[in-house]
């Protein structure tokens, strides 16, 4: 740190220059991202919270009041009655609790927990704070976890089994009730990471696709409001189906004025909690669905484009994602980025993956196929 500060005029320029190095979401041109420009009024409400703090509940109760009521639109639209929950840093920190919860309320002394092939990589990382043995479950030809081998994985230190309903690389929902059936037969715990797909489901018509509480071998559901839920980065959100599970996440905190907490990030700003609350109560589900339906044509309108150039998709997309494969795909992806349009190539799959997110509208979807064209 220098010795004296700078001028506040200069601080502001730095910080300028610094900004117009990153990508911009209103471009239309970051096609790889789960997160988008957030809503306006959530904007609003972020800065109007910016010095509250969720950590220490007893001294904010507004931003506390926000974070339960919001939390309380999740559970209702994914069909909890009863459920407690909180607003953390992202999909991360809400899978690491659900593990938590599973393993403390399991209570084995080697835990393992059975993950699709196609589990969100935060999981390795939370098998490895907490202990628990990783067993990976296969993959059926839809790109979904096998629920068979699902069910031969589990053992008697098994904790959890996951499923996933909107997987990051291609966008799919696993078999989440046939998931629910085998959690149930053997009493383990079911978590069901959606993410991104928590935001979308519900406002696709497609009420065959269950994979929220209505299942009852459900107990815990992942699910992001700075994904499609519009607010500003960090909001994830982790839903349990009832409070017992808060007493195997509890920790004491004996100089706040809350006596306890339960989630891992201690000093939460309730920007977060204001702007997903905002967002919510300004949008309603009429607002998401229409935005969720303009992201769904837009997908429609590349995945025709696609296939027009000769390019062949990996599955047909459920959500707004999509992926493809070229001759050379990686050498395709890079030449895309080199032309300013930011895809992700997926090894594993030897893909090209495109998520169609709010700020991707039609337009740009447009010239991303002409680009695409004079590359093929």
């Amino acid at each position: 740190m220098q010795e004296k500060g700078e001028d506040k005029k200069a601080v502001l320029e730095a910080l300028k220059r610094a900004l117009e190095e990153d990508q911009c979401y209103d471009e239309g041109k970051i096609f790889c991202s789960m997160c988008t420009s957030p809503d306006s009024l959530a904007k609003k409400a972020n800065q109007m919270f910016l010095n509250s703090n969720l950590g220490d509940s007893g001294l904010f109760r507004g931003s506390a009041r926000l974070e339960k009521e919001a939390v309380n639109m999740l559970s209702e639209l994914l069909n909890g009655a009863g459920t407690a929950g909180f607003l953390v840093s992202g999909g991360t920190e809400a899978n690491l609790l659900a593990m938590l919860a599973a393993r403390n309320t399991a209570r084995v002394e080697s835990p393992e927990v059975v993950l699709p092939e196609s589990a969100h990589f935060s999981f390795e990382k939370i098998c490895g704070l907490l202990g628990l043995k990783p067993v990976h479950a296969k993959l059926d030809s839809n790109y979904k976890v096998d629920c068979k081998e699902v069910e031969q994985c589990i053992n008697r230190n098994t904790v959890a089994i996951v499923g996933t309903a909107g997987t990051s690389e291609l966008g799919v929902v696993d078999s989440i009730g046939k998931l629910s059936k085998i959690a149930k037969k053997y009493g383990v715990w079911l978590h069901v990471d959606a993410a991104f797909g928590g935001l979308v489901l519900p406002f696709l018509n497609q009420p065959t696709m269950e994979f929220d509480f209505r299942l009852d071998g459900v107990q815990s559901i992942t699910v992001d409001p700075h994904k499609m839920g519009l607010a500003p980065v960090p909001a994830g959100g982790i839903l349990f189906r009832n409070t017992n599970a808060l007493e195997h996440i509890k920790t004491h905190t004996p100089y706040l004025t809350n006596g306890q907490q339960y989630t891992f990030v201690g000093t939460r700003s309730g920007a977060s909690a204001a702007a997903t609350w905002a967002v919510f109560k300004r949008l309603g589900r009429e607002g998401f669905k229409e935005t969720v339906a303009d992201c769904m044509h837009t997908t429609s309108f590349l995945r025709k484009g696609i296939e027009a150039l000769g390019f062949k998709l990996v599955i047909e997309p459920t959500l707004n994602i999509l992926a493809f494969r070229a001759v050379n795909t990686k050498f395709l992806a890079e030449k895309l980025q080199a032309r300013g349009w930011f895809v992700s190539y997926v090894p594993r799959l030897d893909c090209i993956r495109i998520v169609v997110m709010p700020h991707v509208k039609k337009r740009h979807a447009a010239e991303f196929l002409k680009a695409l064209s004079e590359l093929a």
